[in-house]
């Protein structure tokens, strides 16, 4: 006796030759735009950044520190800051 065979559509995991049913593989988690940006590396790249920032700016080693560590720590705050500010450019004299 002739069966047709139905053509699975894309996606389509079931299998109708077996009655028991096989788990779905989970996928992956997609990453976040937010997990992206607070990621170990992006943030290692916003501390050196933000170190020469804060040196350039301010001519001192203890800022260029403090710049570099807000850049690790916050760097979705700090790095619009120090585009404000005007990347690596002197502090105007008041």
């Amino acid at each position: 006796m002739y069966v047709p065979v139905r053509k699975r559509a894309l996606g389509d995991d079931t299998t109708s030759s077996s009655t028991t049913a096989t788990p779905a593989a989970t996928p992956a988690p997609t990453q976040s735009l937010h997990d992206a940006l607070t990621s170990d590396n992006v943030c290692t790249a916003a501390m050196i950044a933000l170190g020469y920032h804060g040196y350039k700016r301010t001519g001192s080693i203890i800022w260029g520190l403090v710049y570099a560590l807000a850049g690790r720590e916050f760097p979705l705050e700090s790095v619009p800051i120090a585009l404000a500010q005007g990347f690596g450019q002197k502090k105007p004299c008041p």
